[in-house]
C-alpha cells in the first residue's frame, strides 16, 4: 500500500500545476479511503467471526453439560430445556455464520475497489514519472541550447574584437 515517489506538494513546485497532478493528488486519496474502508472492513469480519467461535463454544459447552448431566439421569423437562436452548443456539450460529459471509462479501469487494484504486494510482504516477523526465529533458535542452548560444556570443565577440 505504498506511494510513489511523486512529490505530495507538487503544486508548491510547479506554479503552471498539469492536470495530471490533480488527477494523482485524488488518486492517492481514493487509495487512502479504500485503504481505511478495507481495515475497517477487516475488522468487522473479525468480530463476526470471534462472535461466531464464542457461540460455537457455548454450543459445545451445553452439549457437554447436558451429556454429563444425561449420565447422572436428569428431569424430562430439564432435558427439554437444554434441547431448545441448544437449538436457539443453533440457530444463533446460523445466523452468525451468515453474518461472517456477508462481512467477507463486503471485505471482498472493497478489496476488489482498492486494487482498482492503487493500480490507478500507480498508472497516473508512471505517467507523471515520464512527464517530469520530459520536462527535465526540454530544461536539459534549453540549458545546452543557452549554453551554446552564450559560447557562440562569445566567440563572436572575440573576432570581432580580433582575439583569437
Amino acid at each position: 500500500m505504498g506511494r510513489g515517489a511523486a512529490p505530495q506538494d507538487a503544486s508548491i513546485h510547479m506554479p503552471n500545476r498539469p492536470p495530471l497532478y490533480s488527477l494523482l493528488e485524488h488518486a492517492r486519496h481514493r487509495l487512502e479511503a479504500a485503504e481505511r474502508n478495507l481495515s475497517l472492513l477487516r475488522r468487522k469480519e473479525e468480530e463476526a467471526r470471534q462472535r461466531l467461535a464464542e457461540l460455537e463454544g457455548y454450543r459445545r459447552e451445553y452439549h457437554d453439560r447436558l451429556a454429563g448431566a444425561s449420565v447422572n439421569g436428569m428431569p424430562i423437562q430439564l432435558m427439554r430445556d437444554y434441547h431448545v436452548f441448544l437449538a436457539r443456539i443453533g440457530q444463533a450460529i446460523q445466523h452468525q455464520g451468515e453474518l461472517v459471509q456477508q462481512a467477507h462479501a463486503r471485505w471482498q469487494t472493497a478489496h476488489r475497489q482498492w486494487l482498482a484504486a492503487r493500480r490507478r494510482l500507480q498508472a497516473l504516477e508512471a505517467l507523471a514519472q515520464r512527464h517530469r523526465l520530459r520536462e527535465q529533458e526540454r530544461a536539459k535542452r534549453l540549458e545546452q541550447r543557452t549554453t551554446d548560444e552564450h559560447a557562440q556570443r562569445t566567440m563572436r565577440q572575440r573576432t570581432t574584437q580580433g582575439e583569437p
